[in-house]
This record gives C-alpha cells, structure tokens and sequence, in this order.
C-alpha cells in the first residue's frame, strides 16, 4: 500500500470541542415530539395549537408532530385522544476533536489512512471512484468559502439543505447549509471527495466523484436535536423515489437521485423514537445509513451509530502515524497490519443492547477546518482563505466507510439495477474486514511526543478495520 504524499505539517496544541451553556430556565418550551394515532389533519394541528405546542415539524411519512411545548402543557397533550405517545427530543452533538496544524506543504494524492485502507487499489486498480452516487451529509453545513476546497460539480446544491427548526425562535433559511462557522461537516466531506491545499495540489477522498448533498441538521455550535435529524433523513428519503422490477430490483428513479448514501458524524445518548421511525422508513425505502459509535470510549456507544441496523463505525489509528516527522509524510503503511493498527481511547465500545460493526481510520485526520473563520486566516496562510487541522473522533471514522459505501454502489450498478441494500452491505463490511486480534498498541501521542501504551477489549473493534479494496471485490 504505498502512499504517494509528500507533505510537511507541524503539529500543535490539543483543543477539545466543549458544549455550550444551555441557560435555558425550567419554564421555557421544550423540545419535544408527538407520535399521532391515525392521519395528521388540520383538526389535529389546530388542537396541538391550541394545547400549547409550537409545531416545528409535520412528518406526515411516519405520523409525528415536533415543536415546543410547556411542561404544563406536556400532561394536557398526552391525554388527547389521536396522541399515541409523547417523548422529549434529544440532544445530538458533533463527534470530534481537533489538532491544529500548520499549513500542509507538498505534493501527492493519497493520505495514509487512505492507503491503510487500500483505497488507492480501488481507485487504480478497479476503476471505482463513487461516480453516479449520492451521499448526503448530514451535519453542520459547508462553510461560505466551500469553493476554496471543492470542485463545484461535487456538491449537489440543488439539493442542500437546512432542518434547524428544534431551536427557539430559529428562523432560518433553508439555504443556510452554506452558512455553517463550525466547518465539522467541510471536514466531513473532503474525506469523502478529497479536496485542494490553496489551489496548489489535490488531495483525493474515499470516494472522489460522488455527489455531496450537504443538509444542515446541526447548529454552528456543533449541537442539534433528533427532530432536526429525523427531518434531514426524511428529506434525503423522500429524494429517493426507487421502483422496483418484477424481480425485486431496485431501478434507477427518473430522477438522478439514485443511490443514496446517509452519512452522520454525530450523535447523542440514546435514540428518539422519531428518529429511529426515520432511520427504519429510509432504509425500508433503499437508502443507505452509516454513523458514528461517539467518542464516549468505555461509557458506550453514541445514537444512531448504536441502533443495529445502521451500519455504525468506531475509530482506530496506524501506529506509525507520527513516526515520519509530519504524519503523512512518505508515509507508506506496510501491506501486514497485524499488530500496527490500534483502538483509540476514545471510540464508543459496544455494550448491551448496541451494535457496532466496523473500524476506520479516524485517529487524527487532515482536511479543511475554519476555526478562525472564512475571513481571518492564520498567519502561515498569506491571506489566503484556507486553513487545515487534524481532527480526530469517530466523525473522521465514518465518512471513510460512507465512501467505501459509494465504491461498492458504483460497482453494484453496473448491470443497471441495485442488487445491495443496507443489511447485505453491512454484511460485506463486516466480512470483509480486517479482524483485530490483538489488545494493546504503543503509541506517539501527538501532544507529547512521547509513546503511549493504548489498550482495548473486544467490545472495541466490532468485526475489525474495514478494508475498501476487499469490500468492493465482494460485491456482486
């Protein structure tokens, strides 16, 4: 697996994202959500209203009302005769944490998690790069300048979106997902399609010629709520309009949506109903869901990523990430792994009544990251608007499956219908995978410089590091 970078980077202090105060007093609506026995009419809503409820969200597709609603209010709502149950949104939040960097210097292609990977193999070797298929990131948006990053003809901006509505007076515009200050989905998406350090070279994605559809379900905060996750899944869903042959196939819609992918580097502590009812009705309809396991390390494993049928990847490392003097300088990870990938401390392991079922790369990735914003570049970037920071968590991990997800699509429609659904892809992942069989790794942690003994159990690695090149070749 050799790796063609050449790239200098200096690394820097660790800074980890820290939620913002709530201050939100104990009399204010909260957030909540209302599953409807039987159709959702006008009487309905006007009821809801009248009970005291702020509706958000009408999700007709699965029976739901979201909005605001007193906790004096909340028993009266309950007791009506068309409400089913009632449950309080959740809150969802980024899974990530950041290096920064000095600018990237050099020339190449392929970063060394991507040649841990064998991307490069499918790329070069069997001739699959995503095209024709579709992943919509679900997070925080593009940032103003995406341009600086991505080729225009990537991002699918007839599509893109924002759900922002579980937010008092949020009055946002659909279109704010090119708004976005906090640049977790940007970094998100150069993952998958690669992106240019200041027009001077290019670095590639998992997947370099699918199509992003960008949908802002988190504020610039990096929090956000299941209803507004639950709206951008059946956005993305409602997209899909497969048919079927009368062998059950799925055939490519009018329409050019067709596959789709659904990629969340986020999560939260458990799983709303109205999300679940979301993520089980767009994979019913075809669509496929990756997300992240959280960054809660022994604590557990983050929602969705934990919710069984969505295929759920946690973080691991090369130990040789730091030993060529940058981290994807000359880096050439050997073709034997064993023994040379680790765990991070801080992927969600999987405890009862949680699934997890791949590994991938998410230890400390490089991509385009605006922590000074858009129009303040740091001092190494001669004004220019571009800026690049390692991010590490299970948010890095996912957009390399989601990728893989699109390689294996390519292939998968090539006799012109769609053989793969969401169970029979995770099976691939999963048998497909590289097992890891062993329990310790020593490590250069980038903050000191100085190696580190990290440890892990089985309830760490799911099926193993997945591994792009067998992935593709096992699909039908």
């Amino acid at each position: 697996m050799k790796s063609s970078i050449v790239v200098g980077i200096l690394v820097m202090l660790l800074v980890m994202s820290m939620p913002l105060a709530s201050g939100a007093s104990e009399n204010a609506p909260k957030p909540v959500f209302v599953q409807i026995d039987g159709p959702i009419t006008q009487e309905v809503l006007s009821t809801l209203r009248a009970n005291g409820m702020k509706i958000t969200y009408v999700f007709d597709e699965i029976g739901f009302v979201a909005g605001f609603v007193k906790d004096k209010n909340l028993e009266k709502i309950s007791q009506l005769e068309f409400v089913k149950s009632v449950g309080e949104d959740v809150q969802i939040h980024v899974t990530s944490e950041m290096l920064p960097s000095a600018s990237p210097y050099g020339f190449g292609n392929y970063t060394w998690n991507l040649d841990m990977i064998n991307v490069p193999t499918v790329h070069e070797n069997m001739g699959y790069t995503g095209e024709g298929v579709y992943i919509a990131v679900l997070d925080t948006g593009l940032v103003p300048n995406w341009k600086d990053y991505f080729e225009e003809d990537k991002i699918a901006t007839e599509f893109g979106r924002a759900f922002l509505a579980a937010s008092l007076n949020a009055h946002y515009n659909p279109n704010a997902w090119e708004a976005d200050t906090h640049s977790h989905g940007t970094h998100v998406t150069s993952t998958i399609i690669g992106f240019w350090v200041y027009d001077f070279y290019r670095v590639s994605g998992v997947a370099p010629d699918v199509k992003i559809i960008p949908v802002k379900v988190l504020h610039n905060s990096g929090f956000g709520w299941s209803t507004d996750i639950a709206a951008g899944i059946l956005y993305i869903a409602d997209l899909y309009t497969a048919e079927k042959d009368s062998g059950g196939n799925v055939l490519p819609p009018d329409g050019v949506i067709n596959p789709i992918v659904i990629s969340m580097s986020l999560g939260g502590p458990r799983l709303s109903q109205i999300e679940k009812t979301a993520i089980d009705s767009a994979i019913s309809q075809g669509v496929f869901i990756v997300a992240a396991a959280g960054n809660d390390g022994e604590a557990g494993m983050d929602y969705p990523g934990a919710y069984e049928p969505v295929i759920s990847v946690g973080a691991a490392g090369w130990v040789g990430e730091w030993l060529t003097g940058g981290w994807w300088i000359l880096s050439d990870v050997p073709e034997n792994l064993i023994n040379q990938v680790y765990v991070t401390d801080f992927s969600g392991r999987e405890k009862l009544e949680q699934d997890l079922d791949v590994l991938a790369p998410g230890s400390w990735v490089v991509g385009p990251y605006l922590p000074y914003g858009a129009a303040h570049p740091p001092y190494w970037a001669n004004g220019v608007p571009g800026q690049y920071y390692y991010l590490g968590g299970t948010s890095m991990a996912t957009p390399h499956v989601s990728g893989i997800v699109a390689l294996m699509l390519e292939k998968d429609m090539e006799d012109g219908v769609i053989d793969l659904n969401q169970t029979i892809v995770e099976s691939i992942l999963e048998n497909t995978a590289m097992p890891i069989t062993w329990d310790n790794a020593w490590v250069v942690d980038p903050g000191t410089l100085n190696w580190t003994l990290i440890t892990w159990d089985t309830d760490a690695v799911g099926s193993g590091l997945v591994q792009a090149d067998a992935a593709v070749g096992a699909t039908p």
